[in-house]
C-alpha cells in the first residue's frame, strides 16, 4: 500500500474510513503552518499510519482474544479492573516474566498514560508504542479512564498492594487534556512520582484541569519533592506551544473534528468526571497575556515558573526574545529558548528539536522536544522518547530524593 493510500476509503476499504476521519481532524488541529498532505506522504506519516492501523485493528474489541494475543506477542498480560463502570475502569499491562517464580521476586517500574480529552482508553493504548517498550524492557503500563489525580492515587495504591511495584519508579505522562491531568497530579502528590511528561501542553499553567489554582503550599511542596519533567509537542499545534518566547491565540478553524474512531456505547459526556460541566470550555481555560503586558516577556516569565519548580536557573528573557529574529539559528528560533545540551535529531525524515536543562543539583531535570510539522496529535516516537527520559530516574525510598540511575531489568 502506498503511503497516501491508507487515508482514503477508496484505496483502503478496510480501515480507510477511520483514517479519513483522523485526516479531517489533522486539518483542524494545527495553527495554519502545517503541511498535512506532505506529512501523510512522508516516512513520518507512514510510521504514523502503521501505528494507527494497529489501533484500528484492536480498538473495537480491546479485551478480545486477538488483542490479548497481540499483547502476549509483546511479552505482556493485559487485565481490566472496574470494567462494568465506563468511567471507573482502568487497564494494566504486566510483563509475562512477572508470572514466573523468578519474576515474582523482582520489582517493576510503572508508566501511567493519560488519554486525551474525552477519549476512550482504547483510542490510544495500541498506537503509542508503550506495549512494545514494556515487553522489551519489563515494566508495567496503566491506562485510566478517569485521570483525575484522586483516582490516580487510588489506582496507584491498589497496584502497590497487588503487584510487585517498584515504588521508586512511578512515571506519569499524557497528551493534551491528559497532559494537564498529569500536571494536576504532579502538583498534588509529587512525592509519589519519579518523573512526568505532560505533552501537547503549554509550558506552564498556574491552575488545573478545572481552573483551580495551585496553592503556594502545593507549589512549595512540588519544589521540595522535585519531579523531573519532559514535554513533547508538535511544532504546528493549533495552540502554538512553540516558540516558547511568543504567544498566539489558538487557531479557530470554524469547526471541530474529534478524530475519534471508537466510541463506547456507555460513554456519556455529562457524566465524565474529568470535564467541567456548565462552563464555557470542557476543560481548563487557555492562558492569555494580561492586557497591556508584553506577550514575549510574559511567556518567558511562564517558562521561568517552570524552571523554578525544577530548581533550574532562569532563562534570560532578552536572549530568548532575541531568537524571534534569528531564523538562521534554527533550533533556538523554533523553540524560543535555550538549554544546556541541544540537538536537532532526525526520525523518519522529520526534525525533532531537542534541548535538555540541568538544575542546580546537576540533575537532568528538564527535557523539551518539538516535532517538525506535527499538529495536535501524539507525535511518532513520543512513548520511546518519554521512556528514554523516565528510565534515568528513581526516587530513593530512604531519602525521598530523585537519583539518576538508569533502569535495567536483570534477567539473572
Amino acid at each position: 500500500m502506498n503511503r497516501k493510500d491508507y487515508w482514503s476509503q477508496e484505496t483502503n476499504p478496510e480501515t480507510g474510513e477511520k483514517f479519513a476521519r483522523v485526516l479531517e481532524y489533522f486539518h483542524t488541529a494545527h495553527n495554519g503552518s502545517a503541511d498535512i498532505d506532505s506529512m501523510i506522504d512522508s516516512p513520518y506519516g507512514e510510521e504514523c499510519a502503521r501505528r494507527m492501523q494497529l489501533r484500528f485493528k484492536y480498538e473495537h474489541d480491546a479485551m478480545g482474544e486477538a488483542a490479548m494475543e497481540y499483547y502476549r506477542a509483546c511479552g505482556l498480560k493485559k487485565e481490566m479492573y472496574d470494567g462494568d463502570d465506563y468511567y471507573a475502569r482502568w487497564v494494566i499491562l504486566t510483563p509475562l516474566e512477572m508470572e514466573t517464580e523468578e519474576g515474582r521476586k523482582k520489582k517493576y517500574p510503572i508508566v501511567f498514560y493519560n488519554h486525551g480529552g474525552g477519549n476512550s482508553i482504547e483510542c490510544e493504548e495500541f498506537s503509542l508504542g508503550f506495549a512494545e517498550l514494556a515487553g522489551r524492557d519489563k515494566f508495567m503500563v496503566a491506562y485510566l479512564q478517569n485521570t483525575n489525580w484522586e483516582n490516580f492515587e487510588r489506582v496507584l495504591d491498589f497496584i502497590g498492594e497487588k503487584y510487585p511495584l517498584d515504588r521508586e519508579r512511578v512515571y506519569l505522562c499524557g497528551y493534551s487534556q491528559g497532559g494537564y491531568q498529569v500536571t494536576s497530579t504532579y502538583f498534588r502528590i509529587p512525592q509519589k512520582l519519579t518523573a512526568v511528561g505532560p505533552c501537547g501542553n503549554d509550558i506552564y499553567r498556574e491552575y488545573d484541569n478545572f481552573n483551580v489554582h495551585y496553592t503556594p503550599e502545593e507549589i512549595q511542596n512540588l519544589k521540595d519533592a522535585l519531579v523531573p519533567l519532559m514535554q513533547v509537542v508538535g511544532v504546528c499545534e493549533a495552540s502554538s506551544f512553540v516558540p516558547v518566547n511568543d504567544w498566539k491565540p489558538r487557531k479557530d478553524w470554524g469547526r471541530e473534528c474529534s478524530g475519534e474512531t471508537y466510541l463506547d456505547d456507555r460513554r456519556d459526556d455529562s457524566k465524565d468526571p474529568t470535564r467541567i460541566h456548565g462552563g464555557g470550555r470542557r476543560f481548563s481555560d487557555m492562558p492569555v497575556p494580561p492586557e497591556g503586558e508584553d506577550k514575549h516577556e510574559w511567556m518567558i516569565r511562564r517558562l521561568n515558573m517552570r524552571m523554578d519548580t525544577l530548581n533550574c536557573e532562569p532563562r534570560d528573557a532578552g536572549t530568548c526574545i532575541s531568537y524571534l529574529n534569528t531564523p538562521e539559528d534554527e533550533l533556538h528560533h523554533v523553540l524560543g529558548f535555550y538549554g544546556d545540551k541541544e540537538e536537532i535529531a532526525w526520525h523518519y525524515g522529520y526534525k525533532y528539536y531537542t534541548l535538555n536543562i540541568w538544575n542546580r543539583d546537576n540533575l537532568n531535570a528538564f527535557r523539551y522536544v518539538a516535532v517538525e510539522n506535527n499538529p495536535h496529535w501524539p507525535p511518532v516516537l513520543m512513548a520511546e522518547l518519554l521512556w528514554d527520559f523516565f528510565r534515568q530516574f528513581r526516587r530513593d525510598s530512604g531519602t525521598g530524593r530523585i537519583v539518576e540511575e538508569e533502569y535495567c531489568y536483570n534477567r539473572d
